[in-house]
């Protein structure tokens, strides 16, 4: 005898809109996010899942399902929810969650018929039983974080993998120490690390190994805080024979044999959290462990082991002048570095940045589209918010210029790390013409 049919949920990223209303969808993405993979392995047990991220494909708004669950970025929001109501326009119960959805709850419960605030692990069952008996409640929410010790392996095999490569996710901790002012993450999350058991992380990258994908990028914050946890989780991964690449904070590069084991273990990047090389800015965005002076310092004993680095940079930071888009690029370019990421400062909703901006009366009035981190939402301090655009973008497309390309990973002396250095070249082409076209894929 046949038992009772699962109930059938289609898990949607939302992509953000160009200025046109369309969605632009790159031929490959770099990397694949973990939500929708991680979503669907929650739901597994209760649910035929299908995941669909619309940077890959289109949104089925037709769709047969029972339940319909959208998570989506800052800037994607406006489009989240048309995209719910068109489909409670079609009979269609619909719950939203994730970061965004979290930080701005009030814009969004209007257009769903649940909202989960935080962490989803251990809300699933309640939430999925409520629906069957037609009684969802408005929000689901923990009174406290819930702990990472059970979480299942993601549904690996419903990545798109023919347009996404060549890094897959994997996550080992939640949460991040720093709590920077500007950052929304650990304000969700929170400034306490939780860790998932080290054996569990092998065993999700070991799922990735077996899909035949031998590089493995982990979303986390900063896995590399509790070091002697990252020493454990380094032992693991030697013996797997992976790629890896993941966010990390210069004080790293201080323990020079932390740095061999990474290298030994298969680290072949890391993004460092560089934000900005004003020594005041760290110490007002609560980054005061970090040394500015140290970054060259830093870079060296990375890339001397043959490990890249990938600079992520916040700009509109209160001592940012209009010089700051060239201190930048000299920076990068005198230490050739490998690749960056850029982002225009953005005030969250929940942070103390966001605050602090609204209390001083220098918001600007602008529609939720344009909190992609690429386009000014405040008044900076010094320079205005049109200098700021233009400065972030010339930023980039200077940044990724073939000159600079050349300059950084070409014409360099050759050394045992030069043929990895020239596979960044194809990384700058891509990030280059995403510059060029004015698109960030956040």
């Amino acid at each position: 005898m046949a038992g009772p049919s699962k109930l059938r949920i289609l898990l949607i990223q939302v992509a953000r809109e160009g200025p046109d209303g369309e969605v632009w969808r790159p031929a490959r993405l770099w990397f694949h996010g973990l939500t929708l993979p991680y979503l669907a392995a929650l739901f597994d047990h209760r649910a035929s899942v299908r995941t669909v991220d619309e940077l890959v494909e289109p949104v089925p708004l037709d769709h047969d399902c029972d339940l319909v669950g959208i998570t989506f970025m800052g800037a994607s929001l406006p489009r989240a929810l048309r995209l719910a109501d068109q489909f409670r326009a079609r009979g269609r119960r619909v719950i939203a969650g994730g970061v965004t959805a979290s930080l701005y709850a009030d814009e969004v419960l209007p257009h769903v018929d649940s909202l989960v605030v935080g962490d989803a692990e251990g809300l699933i069952d309640p939430l999925l039983d409520d629906f069957e008996k037609g009684t969802p409640k408005r929000v689901y929410r923990h009174a406290r974080p819930p702990g990472l010790e059970a979480t299942p392996v993601p549904r690996y095999d419903q990545v798109a993998r023919s347009k996404v490569g060549p890094y897959y996710p994997v996550e080992a901790t939640r949460g991040c120490s720093f709590g920077c002012g500007f950052c929304a993450t650990s304000h969700f999350h929170g400034r306490v690390q939780r860790k998932k058991p080290v054996e569990n992380v092998l065993r999700d990258v070991a799922a990735i190994k077996s899909e035949g994908i031998r590089r493995v990028l982990f979303v986390d914050d900063n896995v590399t805080l509790d070091r002697r946890y990252f020493s454990e989780l380094l032992e693991g991964l030697g013996g797997l024979g992976v790629r890896w690449t993941a966010n990390a904070t210069a004080d790293i590069a201080r323990d020079e044999g932390l740095l061999d084991r990474m290298a030994a273990s298969g680290c072949e990047s890391v993004s460092i959290g560089f934000e900005t090389l004003d020594q005041q800015n760290l110490e007002r965005a609560g980054k005061s462990r970090v040394t500015a002076a140290d970054y060259p310092a830093a870079v060296r004993r990375l890339q001397e082991r043959g490990i890249m680095v990938l600079a992520m940079f916040v700009l509109g930071l209160d001592g940012d002048g209009p010089e700051v888009f060239a201190d930048v690029e000299r920076f990068l370019v005198t230490n050739r570095i490998e690749m960056a990421l850029f982002h225009v400062l953005t005030p969250v909703r929940g942070t103390p940045l966001f605050d602090e901006l609204a209390r001083e009366g220098r918001m600007l009035d602008v529609d939720f589209a344009a909190h992609g981190a690429d386009r000014a939402v405040f008044r900076p301090a010094r320079m205005s918010p049109g200098e700021l655009d233009d400065g972030f973008w010339r930023l980039q497309r200077r940044f990724y210029s073939m000159g600079s390309i050349l300059r950084r990973l070409v014409l360099v002396r050759p050394d045992a790390h030069y043929l990895r250095r020239l596979t960044a070249v194809a990384a700058n082409l891509y990030f280059g013409h995403l510059a060029r076209s004015k698109r960030l894929l956040i």
